[in-house]
């Protein structure tokens, strides 16, 4: 049996990675701030600061581990411009401890660092789908964070030895999604529509943007496949090779829930900087792993509503 440690495994992707690694036959081990999730049995979670470098090496040191999954860090675009250092500092330092935690001891430990599709900024529209080739010209502090991450990863490949794989990582969503993130917050506002929980109005921002979407399910089998089959030092876009616009996902929303919306921008809701399109080129994780996105956008939203309307109906 392998063995993986998954950082950040409290959060969105994180639950669900835990299942697809298990599933795949993997031991897994958890780490996060947070309490042990119910995923995870006793003695195989850590609880503390993985900006500690003191606490990294006992994590690492917990456990002889093939890999390491780092998914841990400020997650919030929005809320990067509101906290530029809390991001830099959470979204840099725990992977420069893990790399140098690795280099220092010598292990041969595959690392998967999941960075971002912001790391790319506005691309022009002749220029998309985007490639892995594509220069980075982050646009938010969260991109930043992410675009220095993926420049220890490759560094330390070259300059270290230690087995690094690296993503740029599309919007993703699905069941479970904290509602800060523009679909599930959809999803959330619809379902309470639906149940009369509050009145028809829809509270929004740009409509107008395009995103690359996965459903969560598939961004988590593509970081078992990167795991398995990833070439080290290399970076992989995860992405649909499809954007849809923000407005339109959100007349599916409303029709497989049967509701009818006015519309009203929020201008909380709106962006400093934001992208007209985004949308990622998946040949090079194809080629190298096989691995191709199966959930259409549709089975998400509608996974989306019934998850909220669960939960909207408990409360």
């Amino acid at each position: 049996m392998k063995h993986a440690l998954v950082t950040g495994c409290n959060g969105f992707v994180g639950r669900v990675l835990v299942g697809r690694l298990e599933a795949a036959g993997y031991g897994v081990r958890g780490v996060d701030r947070a309490n042990r999730p119910d995923s995870l049995p006793d003695g195989t979670y850590l609880a503390g600061d993985l900006t500690d470098s003191d606490f990294v090496a006992r994590a690492l040191d917990a456990g002889e581990f093939d890999c390491i999954v780092h998914l841990a860090a400020q997650s919030s675009v929005r809320r990067s411009f509101d906290e530029p250092a809390v991001t830099r500092r959470d979204g840099t330092l725990p992977a420069l401890h893990i790399l140098n935690h690795l280099r220092t001891t010598g292990a041969k430990t595959r690392v998967l660092l999941v960075g971002s599709a912001d790391e790319y900024g506005v691309v022009p529209p002749q220029d998309l789908p985007i490639p892995e080739t594509h220069a980075v010209n982050p646009a938010s502090p969260y991109a930043l964070a992410k675009a220095i991450q993926n420049q220890y990863g490759v560094m330390f490949h070259a300059l270290y030895g230690v087995d690094t794989v690296l993503t740029r990582s599309f919007n993703h969503t699905g069941p479970g999604q904290r509602d800060d993130f523009v679909l599930a917050n959809f999803a959330r506002q619809v379902s309470e529509i639906k149940l009369r929980r509050r009145e028809p109005v829809m509270e929004v921002g740009d409509l107008e943007i395009r995103r690359d979407f996965l459903d969560v399910r598939d961004v988590c089998d593509a970081y078992v496949a990167l795991l398995e089959k990833g070439r080290s030092g290399v970076t992989y876009n995860v992405c649909s090779g499809h954007s849809h616009r923000i407005r339109d996902l959100l007349d599916r929303l409303c029709k497989l829930a049967g509701v009818k919306v006015a519309i009203r921008v929020d201008e909380s809701r709106l962006r400093p900087v934001d992208m007209p399109d985004l949308c990622g080129d998946a040949s090079r994780i194809g080629a190298h792993t096989g691995w191709t996105a199966t959930f259409d956008i549709e089975e998400t939203l509608q996974a989306m509503l019934d998850d909220w309307d669960r939960k909207l109906q408990t409360v």
